[in-house]
C-alpha cells in the first residue's frame, strides 16, 4: 500500500481532501483511487466503509496521514488517487485557459462548466495544476466529470482540434458578446491569464470577444469571464 505524503506537483498521484470530492471521485473515476483514509472524528465512516467495500476501494482509518496532507484543521476524510492522463476532448464546446495561475478559480471555473453541462476543459502552459488538492477542493470534485488536457502551446492545442472556431475573450474584442449574430458549432472559448488576459495578437486566431461592463471595473474575474461566456454561448445556435 502506498504511503500518503505531502503532495507535490510532480507526484503520479494527487488527494481528495474532504468527504465531497471523495464521494465525487469514488462515484465518477473508482478506478484512479487507490485508497481511502478518514479520521476517527469522521462521524460518516460506517457508511463510507460500506460504499468503499462495494467498489473494491481499500479505506483505512489514518488521522495521522490526513494531517500529514491537510493544511485545514476541517479534514476528516481523504483519498489517494492516481492522476489520469491527458485525454482527449470530445464535445463541440471547449473551454481553453491561456496561463491560468491561480488554483481557486481553476477550481472554481471548473465547477462553473461541468454545472453548465461542458465537459471539456484545455489548458496552454505554463499553468495552475489541475490536480493540485486545493484545485480539486476548489472545483467540489467536479474536476473528476469532465475531460481536461494540458498543450504546450496554442498551435499544438489547434493542431488537435483544427475544426474548432476561437472565440478569444478580450478587454478589447471585435464584438461584444451579446452582438454575435451566430456562432461556430465546434467552438472553443479563449480566456487568459487572470493577471495580464490575453495578449493582443490572439485577435488574429479567431473572432475576438469582450463582455460588456460598467466603467466601474476595470475587468472581470476570470472565473466569472467563464461562467458568463459559458451561459452566453450555450444559448446561441
Amino acid at each position: 500500500m502506498e504511503k500518503v505524503k505531502k503532495y507535490h506537483r510532480d507526484d503520479p498521484n494527487s488527494y481528495t481532501l474532504g468527504s465531497f470530492p471523495t464521494y465525487e471521485l469514488l462515484e465518477s473515476r473508482p478506478e484512479l483511487v487507490k485508497k481511502v483514509i478518514y479520521s476517527p472524528e469522521y462521524d460518516g465512516a460506517e457508511k463510507l466503509l460500506t460504499f468503499t467495500k462495494k467498489l473494491g476501494v481499500p479505506c483505512f482509518e489514518e488521522p495521522q496521514s490526513i494531517r500529514r496532507i491537510s493544511d485545514k484543521g476541517n479534514v476528516y476524510v481523504a483519498a489517494l488517487f492516481e492522476k489520469p492522463k491527458r485525454e482527449e476532448l470530445k464535445s463541440d464546446t471547449h473551454v481553453l485557459l491561456v496561463n491560468p495561475s491561480d488554483m481557486g478559480n481553476l477550481g472554481t471555473i471548473v465547477r462553473t462548466a461541468a454545472g453548465m453541462g461542458e465537459t471539456d476543459l484545455a489548458m496552454i502552459a505554463p499553468c495552475a495544476d489541475l490536480y493540485d488538492p486545493r484545485t480539486v477542493r476548489a472545483s467540489m470534485g467536479a474536476l473528476f466529470r469532465i475531460r481536461t488536457a494540458v498543450y504546450s502551446s496554442l498551435e499544438e492545442y489547434r493542431r488537435s482540434y483544427p475544426e474548432h472556431v476561437l472565440y478569444p475573450f478580450m478587454l478589447k474584442g471585435s464584438v461584444e458578446l451579446g452582438s454575435l449574430e451566430e456562432v461556430g458549432r465546434k467552438r472553443t472559448l479563449v480566456f487568459g491569464n487572470e493577471a495580464t488576459g490575453l495578449p493582443d495578437d490572439y485577435a488574429e486566431y479567431g473572432q475576438s470577444v469582450r463582455i460588456p461592463m460598467s466603467e466601474l471595473v476595470d475587468s472581470y474575474n476570470l472565473a466569472i469571464s467563464v461562467g458568463i461566456g459559458l451561459y452566453a454561448f450555450k444559448n446561441m445556435k
